[in-house]
């Protein structure tokens, strides 16, 4: 007798996920020493497309141009936020990068009221305000106003994944998922690449951490990450899909804590406690669409 339900895999599979996405930034943080971010990225993603293609090929045939131009679209943001991300972790730490990479999730819903809406609820509102609260709390030490430029990446960052998800949200229904996805990932990786050949050095040798560092997050944070929410979230609803990713910034935390020594003060703990509050908030506020988490 099977004692365990398709719900239940489901939602112990996307913790597993949350997981993968919340430690990965202390993986990646650690490798920007050995290798620059956007060489990082070219590889990761190009990797992470390859994979995805040769387990699903027959999804991208007879793929279309509204696919291909879309696909793009989505990979610019895509682009935008781990670009974004990617070099400001060399200036933050790993927590605070997944405290406030996560208010993407409260800003979709902003991006869906100001585009298409209706007018932002307060609900809504309240959430916002208390991110923004918590953010401050988290990046202002005391007595203390100076902005950490990493910091203020990840908030760029959080701006393009919204933007990301609130167009995948719009877009996916139209599309094969697996091709629109397999064009995101091809995208970031030959744009990615194109920028480190132009503006970085190439590394004369990849150290093993860079190498475990790529294949951990092409296999793991990305190809099996997609593979899994895409089988998956049709198991479970998406409140609950969305309130199992909320736990992504708790695991950076206690991931920067035992794998990089990074601890929190009084101070950051309540803002981190306010954002992961209007997290849970937002995600009841949304009652159009599922939460398609871009971490992938």
């Amino acid at each position: 007798m099977n004692f365990i339900t398709k719900q239940t895999q489901a939602e112990i599979s996307m913790l597993m996920i949350a997981f993968i996405w919340g430690t990965s930034f202390v993986v990646v943080k650690n490798t920007l020493s050995d290798i620059s971010p956007f060489t990082f990225l070219g590889l990761r993603f190009l990797l992470a497309f390859f994979i995805i293609y040769i387990l699903a090929y027959k999804a991208f045939r007879n793929i279309n141009v509204s696919t291909i131009t879309r696909g793009c679209l989505l990979g610019f943001f895509l682009l935008f936020g781990y670009g974004t991300q990617t070099v400001g972790l060399q200036y933050t730490t790993s927590s605070n990068a997944g405290f406030i990479t996560s208010l993407s999730v409260v800003l979709v819903p902003l991006v869906q009221s100001f585009t298409v809406g209706p007018v932002p609820s307060r609900n809504l509102i309240l959430c916002v305000a208390a991110a923004g609260a918590g953010i401050l709390l988290i990046v202002f030490p005391y007595q203390n106003i100076y902005l950490n430029w990493g910091d203020l990446l990840m908030l760029f960052c959080a701006v393009g994944f919204a933007l990301q998800m609130f167009f995948v949200g719009l877009y996916s229904p139209e599309h094969n998922p697996v091709a629109i996805t397999g064009i995101q990932l091809l995208f970031v990786g030959l744009s990615c690449s194109i920028i480190g050949i132009f503006s970085e050095n190439w590394p004369h040798y990849f150290t093993p951490l860079a190498v475990i560092s790529i294949l951990v997050t092409s296999l793991l944070a990305t190809s099996l990450a997609f593979f899994t929410q895409m089988v998956m979230q049709s198991y479970t609803t998406p409140t609950r899909f969305a309130l199992i990713l909320t736990a992504e910034p708790l695991f950076a935390a206690a991931a920067s804590y035992f794998w990089a020594g990074e601890t929190f003060t009084p101070q950051a703990l309540t803002g981190a406690l306010l954002i992961v509050i209007s997290m849970i908030i937002s995600i009841y506020t949304r009652t159009d669409r599922p939460v398609i988490n871009s971490n992938i």
